[in-house]
């Protein structure tokens, strides 16, 4: 277990349900009851459910290798079907990419699918191909809460991470996963985990050790090793 605010049992469940749903979808689609022009926004739904999976498989500590290939077997659904709107889907997609070490081929569909996006800015960039010359470093979609992290990108600036760190789940109070933990009738968290701090860090190389233990921080998948 990574996660310490739901049990193992819950995360089980979680997982079970959401892929209960994705079937429906399915079997909805294949058996024609979907309207043509709803099938791609459907799929997309599907995209975000196998994101929280995903998530939620990370939370309940399984093996990176297994979160990895599970992550892969995505990508061609996503190049397909992935609408862009959100971005801080965006991120977390880039980060996960990044952070599960995929190969350079994969990174560079995820980048050419991901700027279609009109929010496609410096910061997802950088966590998929490092520093890079021709981009405009000063780009940032939403200053608030992600500046940051920029200004730790141009400054190589450890402290500003930790600042971002420490502000990272009180700046997401209009996430629609904020505080779901607390939601006692219903199964919609999935943990809580700063993958762009995560992606960041490693990318500029900060030592990290103290950070082991920190709530929101990913440190496994940080240093996970194939």
């Amino acid at each position: 277990m990574r996660d310490t605010l739901r049990t193992k049992e819950y995360f089980d469940t979680f997982i079970l349900e959401e892929l209960e749903d994705i079937k429906m979808f399915e079997d909805s689609i294949e058996n024609g009851e979907i309207e043509d022009e709803r099938i791609n926004f459907i799929k997309d739904d599907i995209l975000e459910i196998k994101l929280g999976i995903i998530i939620a498989k990370y939370s309940r500590g399984d093996p990176i290798c297994t979160i990895k290939k599970e992550f892969e077997d995505m990508i061609d659904f996503f190049c397909e079907f992935w609408n862009g709107e959100i971005y801080e889907d965006n991120l977390w997609f880039a980060s996960l990419a990044y952070l599960l070490k995929l190969d350079e081929a994969l990174l560079k569909r995820i980048r050419n699918k991901l700027k279609e996006s009109d929010t496609y800015d410096y910061l997802i960039d950088f966590i998929l191909i490092g520093f890079d010359d021709s981009q405009d470093n000063l780009k940032i979609s939403f200053p608030r809460p992600y500046k940051k992290l920029l200004k730790c990108i141009n400054g190589q600036d450890r402290e500003a991470l930790l600042k971002y760190l420490r502000g990272w789940y009180k700046g997401c109070q209009e996430s629609s996963w904020y505080d779901t933990h607390k939601i006692k009738d219903d199964n919609l968290y999935f943990g809580y985990w700063c993958f762009e701090a995560g992606a960041v860090a490693k990318r500029l190389g900060f030592e990290d050790d103290d950070l082991k233990n920190k709530q929101y921080y990913p440190y496994d998948m940080i240093h996970y090793i194939e």
